[in-house]
This record gives structure tokens, C-alpha cells and sequence, in this order.
């Protein structure tokens, strides 16, 4: 039955413990051996004795079933779970839960759910096994229906079930459900003393915005260890409460890297970057991570030029450079466009050996567009060895924003042609975007909308909406896009409505923008002034109306809307990293 597992085993090197294991050619010398080395030699020759007809009980299968599951053997868990089922294993908890592990050690989690089902009487291990797999693979509400079955059924949940169910509340932000979880977890006197339990308490209400929860929990800890205390600085730096932060930090008694990179966080969120670097120059450990930390804000608030400037000082300071400092200073030369340092950044990566790595790669293809250089986001892209959905996007967007229609739509339909991947939103987004400005006939672009939505199931965003009906604006069918707008419920939206504009003044309509620009108005959206005078204006300049153009500048100075004065800015290409 394990015959084509055994023999794919056999190209594996064994050791020479290994070898007197198989020789002996008995269960009582290899459990052991499965239990102490966890090799793939020991698992070799375990599938062989069962393949020479010597039928393991329990104890032999929870050991197979654990290091086939280490080593990711679908297969030879599945072969193992018919083996279970024909000799009437199915019914041992203890089997049955080796063999739901191995399934989610090996992502399998819809083999290990069906295992769940075919259980007689399973336990609280095999619940907690489902619940955790579902929550640690990201699929925080199926972990959380489990969880709430478990809460229903006959066994009794334990504390491991109840850190698995507050880590999906943390995630989905369920914060009601999760003081729900704590006030059982009060009833039943799991609290008091339960280190994990109150961290993950801790680490939920923080991340639902519930700071004086969170502290709560915190003063009321028995115990507390580094992670209790991390986990309520983290809170204090995820909820803006800064000098609250500072406070523990300098409480606590022994701060660790993270508790530093926690409050690096909470300064840059604050736009402190001065006192964040003092924190990192006090840190007596500093990471890659706690540079990367300043690095992200600069980019994040837009100071993309105080970015690079501070990856030439984390590269002078030797700090080791990982693929997030790459691709985060990557992100900030496609901002600038200064190809300069997009070529450095490049060669550094290749100097690294990170340029392969699929978020190396995907930035670069980011940057290479943003710069305008469409042939080398090319070639970085077709020369990946694995890519994701973020670097197919990247590419497709890359099309788009140097205006190469027929290039996104060939590579969109290579997308859908991959077999583990499909297109998401921002897939939709970048194609609608490049329709929207390139002359694609109007029945392809909603082809595509209507793709999205029936096929993929994705709900329109209002940036999809958008590009809908700039496409269509500009195609004169002015109408039709104001019946998107209020289709999908948009109609308070100033941003469609402004896209709609914009597409009018494209087209010169001047009958259909009077009626966009007077329900702007009407929606009083006060940042949208200056743009709807001016379109206006401009669109009555264009048609001779200088009656009206003399009315809407007079509204103009009376409002005190001021046309912002076009700027430029120029980056010195004077580059000083040495490799």
C-alpha cells in the first residue's frame, strides 16, 4: 500500500542509526528512533516494515503520522489515514488527533476536517487541533464557528481553546465576542494565573481599541512575563497612546529588543522620528527590524527622500539588510522616479542575493514602471523563479501606468489561466484603470466590471466604481455613468462624483458637468471646491461663456479658494552607497 512513498524515501540519505534500525527490523527498535531522531531515514524504514506485512499498532502510527506530518508527506498521511481507517483505527482519539496534526502541519486542513467528522467521540485536543489550524491559516471565522461548536458540544473547552478563539476576536476585531471569551474565562477561573491567557487577552482588547480593558487585564495578572508586557506596550503604540507607553516601558523590568521596537513604532506613528532614532540608538540589541521601523514610517507619511537618506545611514551603519529594507526604500525611489537610485538599490539586492525574492522582485517591478523604464519591470518580471499575486499585479499595473492596454490585458489573461492563483480586487482595479485610460471599446471595460463581480465575486469598491466611470464619461455616456453611481450606492460619494467631472470636462460636456458639479455642490464636500470651480471654469472659457467665468472667479475669491501654484522638485543624483 506505501510502496511509491517508500521509494521516493529511499533517495534520501540515512544516517548510521538509521541503518541498524532497518536491519533490526522491528517496531520495538524503530518507535523509539521515530521518537528521538524525527528523520526521514527512520520514516524510510518504517514505511518498509510496513510494506514487509508488519502491521504497527497505535503507539507505531502517532509516531509515523508525527514525522510525516514534519516533513509535509501529504501523501503518505493520506495513504496512513486509509490504513487507520481499514484496520479500525479511526476510533483511538489519540491516532485519530497524530493523523489531524500531520493533515495541518501539512496545510491540509480540509483532510484533517474530514478526519474531524469521521470521529466517534473526538476531544478536546482534536477540537483545539481544527480551531487553531482554521485561525493560524488565516481563516479566522471558520476557526471561530468551530470554536462556538465547541462551546455547544459535550466537551469541555480548555485553555488553549480559548487563546485560539481571542487570537481570531484580535484579528477580525470581534471585539464583543471577545469580552464574550473573557467573561467565561472569568467564570471558570481560567484567568488567575494563566500567563497565555491573560496576554492574549491583553493583545485583543488592544487591537479592538480597548485601551483601559487592556490595562485592566494587565494589572490584574498575577504573573506577568516579557510578552505580558510587550503585549500592553504594543497596545499603547497600536491605540496612540504614547506617553501611556513610555510609562510601562519604563516599568518594565527587563526590556527586551521587541519592547524597543515597540516604542520605535509608537514614535514614528506619532511623526517623532527624532526621538525614534534616540530610542534605536539606546537599544543595546538593535535588529534589521528596528531600522526597518523608521525606514516604513518615512515612506508611509510621504518623506520619501528622508527615506533614502536614512537607508544610506542604516548601510553605513552596517546594519544587515533584509528584503523588507529593500523593498520598503524601493517603494520611496518609485515615489522620487530617480532612477539613479533605483539602479543602486537594484544592484545591491543582486549583490545580496535578494533580488530573487518574490517581494525584492515585485518592488522592483513597481519601481522600474513608476520610473517609466516598462522593459526591465519586464524583464525582472518573466525572469522571477516563483511569483505571487502581488508581483502579477505589480506587472499589470506596471502596463497600466505607462498606458499599454493590449500588455495588462495579455497578462491578465495569463493570470487566469494559473492554476493556484486568481485575480483579487486590485487584479480589477489596475485592469479598469488602464481601460479607463487607454481606448478600450466600452463593452470590454464593463465586460471586465461585470466579471469581477459575477465571476469572482468581488464587491465594487468605489476606486473600481471610478475608473467605470471615467471610461464611460469619457465615451460620452455621461448618463449612464451617473446610474453606476447610484447603483452601487455612491451617490454621497464626492470622489465618484468628482471622477464623473473630470470626465465631462475630457469630453467638453458642459450641459452634463452643470448637473455633476450643482449635486457636488449640494453634497457640500468642501475639498472639492477648487476642482469643481475650476473645471467649471474652464469648461465655460472653452465655450466662449466669459459672463459665467467672471461669476465663478468672483465665488472663487469670495470663498477664498485659492488654486494651489504648480511646483516641481528635483532630485540630486549624486548617490553615495558603496557596495
Amino acid at each position: 500500500m506505501l510502496r511509491s512513498v517508500s521509494n521516493k524515501l529511499t533517495a534520501f540519505p540515512t544516517r548510521s542509526h538509521v541503518s541498524s534500525t532497518a536491519s533490526s527490523n522491528s517496531w520495538t527498535t524503530i518507535v523509539p528512533a521515530l521518537a528521538r531522531f524525527d528523520s526521514i531515514g527512520v520514516l524510510r524504514a518504517a514505511v518498509e516494515l510496513i510494506n514487509d506485512g508488519e502491521k504497527p499498532d497505535a503507539s507505531p502510527l502517532v509516531h509515523l503520522l508525527r514525522v510525516s506530518g514534519n516533513y509535509g508527506y501529504v501523501s503518505l498521511c493520506q495513504q496512513l489515514h486509509g490504513y487507520v481507517i481499514k484496520h479500525g483505527f479511526v476510533s483511538d482519539t489519540r491516532v485519530s488527533n497524530s493523523l489531524m496534526r500531520s493533515y495541518k502541519t501539512s496545510d491540509s486542513l480540509e483532510d484533517a476536517h474530514k478526519l474531524f467528522d469521521e470521529m466517534p467521540e473526538p476531544d478536546v485536543i482534536s477540537w483545539n487541533s481544527l480551531v487553531s489550524g482554521y485561525v493560524q491559516s488565516g481563516r479566522f471565522q471558520e476557526g471561530l464557528c468551530l470554536f462556538l461548536e465547541l462551546h455547544r458540544s459535550d466537551v469541555f473547552p480548555n485553555e488553549f481553546s480559548f487563546t485560539a478563539a481571542l487570537a481570531a476576536c484580535s484579528r477580525l476585531r470581534f471585539m464583543r465576542l471577545g469580552a464574550c471569551i473573557h467573561s467565561k474565562i472569568v467564570k471558570l477561573g481560567i484567568e488567575k494565573g494563566n500567563v497565555v491567557v491573560g496576554n492574549c487577552l491583553i493583545d485583543m482588547y488592544g487591537k479592538c481599541g480597548c485601551m483601559d480593558d487592556a490595562v485592566l487585564v494587565f494589572q490584574h495578572m498575577e504573573e506577568k512575563d516579557t510578552v505580558s508586557w510587550n503585549a500592553i506596550v504594543a497596545s499603547c503604540s497600536r491605540n496612540d497612546e504614547l506617553e501611556l507607553g513610555l510609562w510601562f516601558f519604563h516599568q518594565m523590568p527587563n526590556p527586551d529588543t521587541v519592547t524597543y521596537n515597540e516604542i520605535i513604532d509608537a514614535f514614528v506613528k506619532s511623526r517623532d522620528f527624532n526621538n525614534a532614532f534616540e530610542v534605536l540608538l539606546d537599544m543595546p540589541n538593535p535588529n534589521s527590524s528596528s531600522w526597518n521601523t523608521i525606514l516604513t514610517g518615512y515612506v508611509n507619511s510621504e518623506q520619501s527622500g528622508e527615506a533614502t537618506e536614512f537607508f544610506t545611514k542604516m548601510h553605513s551603519s552596517g546594519v544587515r539588510l533584509d528584503e523588507y529594507s529593500l523593498s520598503v526604500v524601493l517603494a520611496s525611489i518609485a515615489t522620487l522616479a530617480v532612477v539613479p537610485w533605483g539602479s543602486l538599490i537594484h544592484s545591491c539586492a543582486l549583490k545580496l542575493g535578494l533580488d530573487s525574492r518574490v517581494v525584492v522582485a515585485s518592488a522592483l517591478v513597481d519601481m522600474y514602471s513608476k520610473c517609466g523604464m516598462l522593459k526591465d519591470a519586464e524583464v525582472i518580471f518573466w525572469t522571477m523563479p516563483r511569483k505571487n499575486l502581488i508581483a502579477w499585479n505589480a506587472m499589470i499595473s506596471a502596463y497600466a501606468r505607462n498606458g499599454d492596454s493590449t500588455g495588462a490585458i495579455k497578462l491578465f489573461n495569463r493570470l487566469k489561466q494559473e492554476r493556484f492563483m486568481k485575480p483579487d480586487r486590485f487584479t480589477f482595479l489596475n485592469l479598469l484603470a488602464v481601460c479607463s485610460h487607454c481606448e478600450v471599446p466600452m463593452e470590454v471595460t464593463l465586460g471586465y466590471f461585470e466579471m469581477m463581480v459575477n465571476e469572482y465575486g468581488i464587491k465594487p469598491s468605489v476606486e473600481h466604481c471610478c475608473s467605470l466611470i471615467r471610461a464611460m464619461g469619457k465615451r460620452g455616456e455621461v448618463w449612464q455613468a451617473k446610474m453606476v453611481i447610484q447603483q452601487f450606492g455612491f451617490g454621497y460619494d464626492g470622489v465618484t462624483w468628482r471622477a464623473l467631472l473630470g470626465a465631462c470636462g475630457v469630453r467638453k460636456d458642459l450641459k452634463a458637468a452643470k448637473v455633476v458639479a450643482a449635486k457636488m455642490i449640494e453634497l457640500g464636500d468642501a475639498d472639492e471646491d477648487e476642482y469643481v470651480y475650476i473645471v467649471m471654469s474652464n469648461l465655460y472659457a472653452y465655450h466662449e461663456r466669459w459672463r459665467e467665468v467672471s461669476q465663478i472667479r468672483k465665488i472663487m475669491r469670495d470663498k477664498g479658494i485659492k488654486k494651489e501654484v504648480g511646483s516641481s522638485w528635483i532630485q540630486g543624483q549624486n548617490v553615495a552607497i558603496q557596495l
